[in-house]
């Protein structure tokens, strides 16, 4: 029987998070679901053992020893998958045992691609000085469920990332931490052969799919869980200030090295790589009008916020330097309000983080599901109400 959802996990090298995913998903024990692992390890001996020792039904490993890219490892992933609807998530992610009734909802109302409520877990030996945590580790942040759905247009929530200068994803339609349509993919796939045309798979991906995305929907309740650990983007993304050259980064093609976007520096930083990517999902689509669209004061003003030591070579490319100014303002406000708020939250309520719940001392990705699954007892895709 065709499996309703494939579950797909590129993974190179992480075997401590995807031995806690695998025994997470088989223990959802369903037919109507495959997890597809797509491994590029040095040395797979470990995870191969392990697999085998599970002689699961739901777990279908892949191997390859040849060098790949972010990019085509989990092109990789989806090729060797079967599922009607995909889900790609790392493999210090998760997901709730909700999403086979939320496929089979996604399917009886036509739904092309969905979008969750972000819930996050913090891996134990997630660094504290991530600029996106800062706060603890070993813990799972999330909102209670309040049973709501809507609909959105993709051209407008990806309207409005290009306003943001593609510094973030927002509610565009994504398979990493999202789940789409087999369909829909195919005619990705179709246009160049491969559902990831940027050195970071996760916008360029969105980027092309708010092109092909009929029906998208937003659900105010966990399904996916967000993992943050220590290899967290390879080990470089989340930690202040890090940046590198594209010549030092192992997880892309040379080819991204030498078609990288003119007017954005060749440095490999979480600030620049979004929006050059984005860029080149616009390309793979041929919507390259929408390029000057691109904010590109605003993406300067946050890499010289979050990369101090790039000022200058923001300054020196930003189009418009009162803007590149104004920007900085605004973006240094906002962040000194959330600090601001954020300690007096802590300080006032030990279970709540920037207004979401916290719950402490959990260990692994399993502890965390458990715990959500029991919030989600209350979920119910029969009453779920639409919102506009």
């Amino acid at each position: 029987m065709r499996p309703i959802i494939s579950i797909v996990v590129p993974t190179k090298n992480r075997y401590v998070y995807l031995k806690y995913l695998i025994r997470l998903v088989d223990s959802f024990k369903s037919d109507e679901l495959e997890l597809v692992i797509q491994d590029n390890s040095d040395n797979n001996e470990d995870i191969v053992n392990f697999v085998n020792s599970l002689n699961s039904s739901i777990v279908k490993y892949f191997y390859s020893k040849a060098k790949l890219s972010m990019s085509a490892n989990a092109d990789l992933a989806i090729s060797h998958s079967t599922g009607e609807y995909v889900c790609f998530i790392g493999d210090d992610d998760g997901v709730c045992r909700n999403i086979i009734d939320c496929v089979k909802w996604m399917k009886k109302n036509e739904i092309d691609a969905l979008r969750c409520i972000r819930t996050e877990y913090i891996w134990s030996d997630s660094n504290n000085n991530n600029i996106q945590i800062n706060f603890s580790s070993a813990c799972l942040i999330y909102d209670k469920p309040k049973l709501n759905y809507k609909y959105l247009d993709p051209i407008d929530e990806l309207n409005k990332i290009l306003k943001k200068g593609f510094q973030t994803i927002d509610y565009i339609p994504v398979v990493y931490n999202g789940i789409v349509k087999r369909e829909v993919l195919d005619k990705v796939f179709e246009i160049g052969n491969t559902f990831f045309p940027g050195g970071s798979p996760d916008i360029s991906n969105g980027v092309v799919l708010s092109f092909f995305t009929k029906k998208l929907a937003y659900v105010d309740f966990p399904v996916i869980i967000s993992g943050t650990s220590k290899m967290t983007g390879g080990g470089m993304y989340k930690k202040k200030g890090r940046s590198v050259t594209l010549d030092q980064v192992d997880f892309i093609d040379q080819s991204v090295i030498e078609n990288w976007e003119k007017g954005i520096p060749k440095i490999w930083a979480g600030r620049l790589a979004w929006p050059e990517s984005g860029i080149k999902g616009l390309r793979y689509v041929n919507r390259i009008e929408l390029i000057d669209k691109l904010n590109k004061n605003y993406m300067f003003a946050a890499f010289s916020i979050y990369y101090r030591q790039h000022y200058k070579i923001a300054y020196q490319y930003t189009p418009n330097k009162i803007l590149f100014f104004w920007n900085m303002l605004s973006i240094l406000f906002s962040s000194g309000f959330r600090v601001i708020k954020n300690k007096i939250m802590s300080l006032l309520l030990s279970n709540h983080y920037v207004g979401r719940l916290i719950k402490r001392n959990i260990t692994n990705i399993i502890e965390a599901e458990k715990i959500l699954s029991e919030i989600n007892s209350t979920v119910s895709f029969v009453n779920i109400n639409k919102i506009s």
